[in-house]
């Protein structure tokens, strides 16, 4: 507890993490005890569990608060301040802890500047401490809110609350000197403003003495605790040496007495132990070459498998792409597929490639020619790309004719894969350098990128096959492992470093003269092979602007490219899209348009779908969206943690686009049902309407700010997005997401519901009642009850009285 009392001053926030964990298990313990029945909470008296409750959200919303998190503190604070009432029956109060909350919630709202707030929150604690007997926080109280009035140009009101705050502590049975020379220090200054500058100089007089005192005082502890300190770790350390002495002269004689016990013991283990050792790693080495020989067999096998199909489908798609009638969308479907099968035969290719090195079987083909012209247009070939996301590409390419010897095949694959890396991994704005000559017959190629680096534990394991840094990144972990071995087949090295902030960095060296490769490989004339730089479709990474249109908005969060743009391609014609290529993006994206529905993959980089499902789901602003997560993880298991995390539904990949368009569609109308049915009741029912819980706090929220603001004719639509604490906009989407109506017209609607109970319960004259619920003219609230009602107020009253 003397812990979370101290968060509110703490600078040091390598402890918020765990002090965080530690607020939210007593959070989990306490809320299961109130989660008991209604019996079982009066007969234990298990309401009293709201007591920690209320201090727990306390704190955590002042860790929020150092945290700069303004909007999750006002949460916290007010969930603190429901749990300041035990129950509905017993009514206790308490009133000391909810002054607290509300004292942290004026000083939050001081500090973001909404002077409002601030003194609505004063006043509140100003009311709840003097319902108790400590006069010392009375005193606090009254001096908090006196410099609030001070700083506002108020020093009269000011100085009646400082008066009695020195009337109070003078009644106080215990005062810190630290709050007595406060009181002195804000006198001073009200007096100053009010022009009594005799009576500010001796507050300000009182003042200083007060804090020379406390000064003093301070001092004196410091030294007497450091002194005291110094003299117990002094002794500590003398009786530590003597006992670390004697245990050295025991300890030397025991050694000596074992030590020629030992030795033939342990040269005889040691001979037996190294036999045995040998013996297992000949069994193991044995072993381990007979699994290398059956994956390689295993992968060259089913390698060759997947090249049929591969080459029965590409073969109708290119063909459907020779057809000119064949345009717009259908074009564009073909030429996904056909990229898919060239990417899909390009990663068999690499399996093929990979399990032939390890048989022994790959052999280079050498030739002469010249490499960097081969280098430079495969390096020009992803110009396209690094533009398309705004990086900066650099070509450092040495124009040199020498003809050199090499294999064109392994070259176009160690250049493509370490190039498309780089980009794949460099974030925009980022730069990627490319740098290649020829000196002393060695070939130096190099390629840098920014963004984040790799570990030192990465840079050794970067190269294994299979291995990814992380389980969201994209890739398969051949590329990399593949690239080593065509080097090392090349007989040259490969070297990754990184500075794990800024940069990684490939660098190779192979030997480019004939010497090299004279006894290994066949030799191939010029015109046995020719160079063939692969295509970067220049179609993709481009996005259409999003303008809304009236029609329900889907965010599509999915990092490749050609599946976004498929689901775009299947709901453009009844929905607004937006899309995100990574869940972080699609986080901001959903708290900045609120859409209607979002559609997202499991696995991406950045912040996978998991956690923006988690982000999106515990946030008043988004949890009433449907969220759809596709992913490429089949099976019952996986389905049930998706939806468990939060997710609406669960599609696997690859997936059905009419099962996908029907449950988007089934669950927008679930949603319009929703509102329908809202329309129809006669009061705000949360519990009939909201999906999640999140949702009827919010109603709940509406319905708290209604009570207490509808009736007011100056209560409009800005009056209401600052008292629930979001945007017009985002509450606008809220609301229509939730009711179906616009802000304006769910306020209206409000209204003309209360007139309506006032017409059934009240004998109020019908003139007067648009007056009390709000609006400001008798013949506007007439308008606007016909268009709702079919029927005036005064037609409305009759049919009722006379059934």
């Amino acid at each position: 507890v003397e812990l979370l009392h101290e968060i509110s001053t703490a600078n040091d926030t390598s402890f918020f993490k765990q002090i965080d964990r530690n607020i939210d298990a007593g959070l989990k313990l306490v809320e299961k005890g109130l989660a008991v029945g209604q019996d079982s909470l009066n007969f234990y008296n298990a309401w009293y569990l709201n007591v920690p409750a209320a201090i727990l959200y306390e704190k955590k919303a002042y860790l929020y608060v150092q945290r700069n998190q303004p909007k999750k503190a006002i949460t916290s604070f007010k969930r603190a301040l429901k749990n300041t009432v035990f129950s509905d029956t017993l009514r206790e109060d308490n009133y000391l802890r909810r002054s607290l909350i509300y004292s942290g919630l004026a000083e939050l709202y001081r500090k973001e500047g909404q002077q409002d707030s601030t003194l609505y929150y004063y006043k509140k604690e100003l009311i709840e401490i003097n319902k108790t007997t400590d006069t010392s926080l009375q005193a606090i109280s009254n001096y908090k809110i006196t410099r609030y009035y001070n700083t506002n140009n108020q020093p009269e009101i000011a100085l009646q609350h400082i008066v009695r705050s020195q009337k109070l502590m003078e009644l106080a049975y215990f005062v810190r000197e630290e709050n007595k020379y406060d009181v002195q220090d804000i006198l001073a200054n009200v007096h100053f403003k009010l022009g009594n500058y005799e009576e500010a100089y001796k507050a300000s007089e009182k003042a200083r003495n007060l804090l020379r005192a406390i000064q003093k005082e301070f001092n004196k502890n410091n030294v007497s605790e450091l002194e005291t300190k110094y003299q117990t770790e002094k002794k500590e350390q003398e009786i530590a040496l003597l006992e670390s002495e004697n245990k050295i002269i025991e300890q030397q004689r025991k050694s000596q007495r074992n030590l020629l016990l030992g030795g033939l013991g342990i040269t005889t283990i040691a001979g037996v132990f190294f036999f045995i050792l040998f013996r297992n790693r000949k069994r193991t080495a044995t072993k381990l070459k007979e699994l290398d020989a059956v994956k390689s067999n295993f992968f060259a096998n089913i390698s060759h498998e997947f090249r049929t199909p591969l080459t029965l489908i590409t073969q109708p798609i290119e063909a459907a792409l020779e057809d000119d009638a064949i345009t717009g969308i259908k074009r564009q479907q073909f030429e996904t597929a056909k990229r898919s099968s060239e990417r899909l035969l390009s990663l068999v290719n690499q399996l093929l490639d990979l399990s032939k090195i390890d048989a022994g079987q790959l052999k280079l083909q050498i030739q002469n020619g010249n490499v960097l012209s081969l280098i430079a247009a495969l390096a020009e070939s992803f110009e396209y790309q690094a533009k398309q996301n705004n990086i900066n590409y650099e070509l450092d390419i040495e124009k040199n004719a020498t003809e050199v010897w090499f294999d064109a095949d392994a070259f176009e694959k160690i250049t493509v894969n370490l190039l498309s890396n780089a980009i794949k991994y460099t974030p925009e704005n980022g730069s990627v350098i490319c740098k290649s000559y020829i000196e002393n017959d060695t070939l130096h190629l190099s390629v840098k990128n920014t963004g984040v680096g790799l570990t030192k534990n990465e840079l050794d394991t970067v190269f294994t096959r299979f291995y990814k840094t992380d389980d969201q990144n994209q890739g398969t972990g051949i590329g990399l492992a593949l690239v080593k071995e065509l080097v090392e087949l090349h007989k040259g090295t490969i070297l990754a470093e990184s500075n794990n902030k800024d940069w990684v960095s490939f660098s190779v060296t192979i030997p480019v003269d004939q010497q090299s490769f004279k006894n290994e490989v066949h030799i191939l004339s010029k015109n046995d092979t020719e160079y063939v730089v692969p295509f970067l479709d220049k179609t993709l990474g481009v996005e259409d602007e999003f303008i809304e249109n009236g029609q329900p908005i889907l965010l599509i969060v999915e990092d490749n490219t050609d599946v976004r743009t498929l689901l775009k391609q299947t709901f453009k014609d009844h929905y607004t899209i937006l899309t995100a290529e990574n869940g972080q993006d699609g986080v901001d994206l959903a708290l900045e348009h609120i859409p209607d529905i979002i559609i997202s993959d499991v696995m991406m980089p950045v912040k996978d779908g998991v956690a923006l499902t988690k982000a999106l789901k515990t946030n008043e602003l988004t949890s009433h969206i449907p969220i759809v997560l596709l992913t490429a993880k089949a099976g019952d298991e996986n389905e049930i943690k998706g939806i468990e995390i939060g997710a609406d539904d669960y599609i696997t990949k690859p997936f059905n686009s009419k099962v996908l368009k029907t449950k988007i569609s089934n669950l927008i109308e679930v949603r319009r049902q929703l509102q329908n049915r809202y329309s129809q009741e006669i009061v705000l029912t949360p519990k009939d309407i909201a999906i999640t819980n999140l949702d009827e706090q919010f109603l709940k929220k509406v319905q708290n700010v209604l009570e207490n603001e509808l009736i007011e004719s100056s209560f409009n639509v800005e009056a209401f997005s600052q008292a629930i604490g979001m945007s017009r906009m985002q509450l606008h989407r809220k609301l229509k997401a939730l009711t179906g109506l616009s802000t304006t017209e769910f306020i209206r609607s409000q209204r003309l519901k209360l007139a309506v109970q006032l017409i059934k319960t009240s004998d109020i004259n019908i003139s007067q009642i648009g007056y009390s619920v709000g609006f400001n003219a008798h013949s506007y609230f007439a308008k606007c009850f016909k268009t709702a009602y079919n029927c005036t107020p005064t037609e409305y009253a009759k049919q009722y009285r006379k059934a």
